[in-house]
């Protein structure tokens, strides 16, 4: 029977108009008879404004009311109960519930089972917020209604699914042990695993338990032929090598201890906390309030003095923020969790290498290869996604030509197979088609009569947009290409053929490498492998025959990239190193080698870098010009210093000569005159130079440090001859004070030294590092 139509009262007779009068505004008051429909509206109305104890009479004396639904959203009131998060509520509906079904076997139309717009279950909501009482209330205390945990919503996901997507790792444990007698799906609709979307999300520690509870799936394909690994070779901040970190935060990364994780008893602590909180919650909220008690206690006890030692803390704190390192509570948990991630990162690494060949091969969805047997040795090979590709195109024209007329049907059968290929965007049987039958190109479609390049590119039109998958790339690529140096040395020990591997654009792991900038990989392949290898990978080209040198100087992709380095002409300082170490690597005729747009890599290199000189021209411009003029005034500043001097002379001798404070007094004005004069040659040496790529490289970074340096040199030196100057004049009065007013007077150079270490640094690294740093596409934090 219909809860709409015949739906039951949700209180007594006697007590109806009671109800309406005092909690629903909506309804007349005195009203005697009451109409089904607004006893759905009023019980709804009821759940909506939390009015619980009105609910929850309807519940246990009409099991009609257990399915219908608030809204589309919000699904039944058990649903609205299990977002709220009320545990005790939840117990009492869902035992409701159970009284009118039974509890020893869960129906197929039970309340449980009812969903929201998403298909979601309350185990669903429940599980996904880690709501472990509520699971328990739900399955049972022995599993008895366990088969809830295979119901799929929308999307495909289980409960169980869903604890993983959104990191409740403890229910996650919870639902594996009761469930391990029963077939729960670990997919989705979209071929993803449960493991797959733990890596993709990071949850490093909760994908080692996976792996623990379900070792199948560290082999286990995704739609898109992706295995767990190839996933985990798409994260590098799962890694140290994909860190940028900066000197000071790799002392603090060094100096954290962490450990692995131990799956076992990580299991247990779990399962430990599930028995406390499904079974003692009064216990451990008994528990939490003495714990509460005995700190307010405390603190009441040692008021100031716990005070005292949060405000020492604190200010601490502050001061190593302020002093330019930024060192904070939370950059310290930062760094934890950086260390902690890293760990769990390799150790997952060791668990995929236990078994290498599966866990890089992987399995499910068939052979990922189907080969076409033509009795030649260039036969193609077509995966089985191709195929349906192609039959989707060609029964999508089959359903349009029962809907048309007899006429534009026979038109539309006149597609050919070549078409139809195209509209799949299948390179592959493009080209082989193309080869076989050279006229097949030439087809036109009709009644549009569309040729190849048409329908290829309203194809390529429809796609834009569209996350690429490059299925060909295999995690050896992605580990080079996101550069993993861990993954791909691991790979490389274990399966020495993965090195000849190529993605779609038939880019081996070393053109990858460097089109990426990856110089960390390019350094580890050079050192692993034995030369004949490497220089037989170095020599390879890609589709459009693109050298290592053509991808070094920046061709496609690469730009996407940035160096692990601030500021435009320090970019360009390491584009035009990364491009001569690569240039390195090549013989000596790949400098004149063209590419299919019969471009050389130098060519290349300066039409993709003509924006990127023109900023950092500008940049050094404006440096130049602001430490010029500085330059220019120490420099009159030491010229008149050192022409007068401390005390008057005695028939042309120094009346305080043969002093320690005059001596330093003529030093350090000869020294700031000096260099004050050469950080101004310097500046304008930069402002001078025409600023050609090739400039970059060495002669203008040169130049700025030099300039820099004597600029801070020279200020340094005319502190040092002001102070020493009026050593005589303070030395008696004030000698008690003497030396904190130098200190205090010297603090502008320190701040100035601590502002330009980073550009010194950076300077430095542009000028001696034979190698650049490998570049990243975002800093940690």
């Amino acid at each position: 029977m219909s809860t709409l139509e015949s739906p039951p009262r949700l209180v007594s007779q006697e007590s109806a108009s009671t109800l309406i009068s005092q909690e629903s505004s909506t309804i007349i008051e005195g009203t005697e008879e009451i109409r089904s429909g607004d006893e759905i509206s009023l019980f709804r109305g009821c759940v909506l404004e939390g009015r619980w104890e009105f609910v929850i009479p309807a519940y246990r004396n009409e099991s009609e009311f257990h399915k219908i639904r608030i809204n589309e959203s919000r699904g039944t009131a058990l649903h609205v109960a299990v977002n709220d998060g009320k545990v005790e509520l939840v117990n009492i509906l869902v035992g409701a519930i159970l009284n009118h079904e039974g509890r020893e076997v869960l129906r197929d139309d039970s309340a449980l089972r009812s969903t929201n717009e998403r298909g979601d279950t309350p185990l669903h909501l429940a599980a996904s917020r880690g709501f472990i009482g509520m699971c328990i209330c739900m399955i049972g205390e022995n599993g008895e209604r366990k088969d809830l945990i295979r119901v799929r919503n929308n999307k495909g996901e289980t409960p169980l699914f869903r604890a993983v997507l959104t990191c409740q790792t403890k229910t996650f444990v919870y639902l594996y042990n009761v469930s391990k007698d029963v077939d729960v799906p670990l997919r989705n609709s979209d071929g993803d695993t449960i493991l797959h979307h733990a890596i993709w999300r990071e949850l490093l520690d909760l994908a080692i338990i996976i792996v623990r509870c379900y070792p199948e799936l560290a082999k286990t394909r995704n739609k898109d032929g992706a295995t767990p690994l190839k996933v985990l070779a798409s994260k590098p901040s799962a890694f140290k090598s994909g860190s940028n970190l900066p000197w000071w935060k790799k002392i603090l990364y060094y100096g954290i201890l962490v450990e692995p994780l131990d799956v076992e008893k990580a299991i247990k602590f779990y399962m430990e906390k599930v028995e406390v909180e499904g079974h003692q919650d009064q216990v451990r909220i008994q528990l939490e309030n003495e714990a509460k008690k005995a700190q307010i206690f405390v603190e009441r006890k040692y008021a100031t003095s716990v005070r005292f030692i949060k405000s020492a803390v604190r200010f601490a704190f502050k001061i190593l923020s302020l002093s330019g390192l930024g060192v904070t509570a939370q950059d310290l948990k930062a760094i934890k969790k950086i260390r902690q991630k890293h760990k769990w990162g390799r150790q997952l690494l060791n668990i995929f290498m236990q078994r290498p060949h599966e866990s890089y091969m992987g399995i499910g969805g068939g052979p990922p290869f189907m080969t076409f047997d033509r009795g030649d040795r260039n036969s193609v090979q077509i995966t089985q996604q191709q195929l349906q590709m192609v039959g989707a195109a060609s029964s999508g024209q089959n359903q349009q030509e029962n809907t048309r007329t007899e006429s534009a049907a026979k038109n539309e059968e006149k597609e050919t197979t070549f078409v139809s290929v195209a509209k799949a965007d299948i390179v592959d049987l493009v080209n082989e088609l193309r080869n076989k039958v050279p006229s097949a190109p030439h087809d036109r479609t009709t009644p549009e009569k569309d040729n190849l390049l048409v329908v290829s590119m309203k194809n390529i039109k429809n796609k834009i947009g569209e996350h690429h998958v490059d299925k060909k790339e295999t995690a050896f690529l992605t580990a080079a290409k996101n550069g993993i140096v861990e993954i791909v040395f691991e790979l490389q020990s274990k399966i020495p053929s993965a090195v000849h591997e190529t993605n779609s654009n038939n880019e081996n792991v070393l053109l990858v490498a460097v089109k990426n900038r990856q110089t960390n990989v390019v350094e580890v392949l050079r050192k692993c492998l034995d030369k004949e290898l490497f220089d037989s990978l170095i020599l390879e080209v890609d589709n459009r025959d693109n050298t290592v040198l053509h991808l070094a100087a920046g061709t496609i992709g690469n730009t996407e990239r940035t160096w692990q380095i601030a500021g435009a002409a320090m970019q360009m300082m390491w584009d035009i190193k990364w491009y001569q170490y690569v240039r390195t690597l090549v013989p000596e005729h790949f400098t004149f080698r063209t590419n299919k747009d019969d471009k050389t890599g130098g060519e290349i290199f300066k039409q993709k870098h003509k924006d990127l000189v023109k900023e950092s021209s500008e940049w050094l411009k404006e440096t130049s010009n602001s430490c010029s003029v500085v330059a220019a005034l120490i420099a009159g500043v030491s010229f008149a210093t050192s022409s007068s001097v401390p005390g008057g002379t005695d028939n042309g001798k120094p009346e305080l000569e043969g002093q320690p404070a005059f001596d330093a007094f003529a030093i350090a004005s000869l020294i700031g005159l000096c260099f004050s004069v050469t950080a101004l040659i310097m500046f304008l040496a930069i402002m001078t130079s025409r600023k050609q790529a090739q400039d970059f490289r060495k002669s203008l970074p040169l130049k700025l440090l030099f300039g820099l340096s004597s600029l801070f040199v020279s200020i340094a030196s005319m502190l040092v001859s002001f102070c020493a100057a009026h050593f005589f004049v303070l030395k008696d009065k004030y000698k008690n004070i003497l030396f904190p007013v130098y200190i205090a007077t010297c603090l502008p150079v320190t701040f100035y030294a601590v502002v330009q270490f980073p550009l010194y640094a950076d300077l430095l690294k542009a000028i001696f590092k034979k190698v650049p740093q490998p570049s990243i596409t975002s800093s940690q934090f």
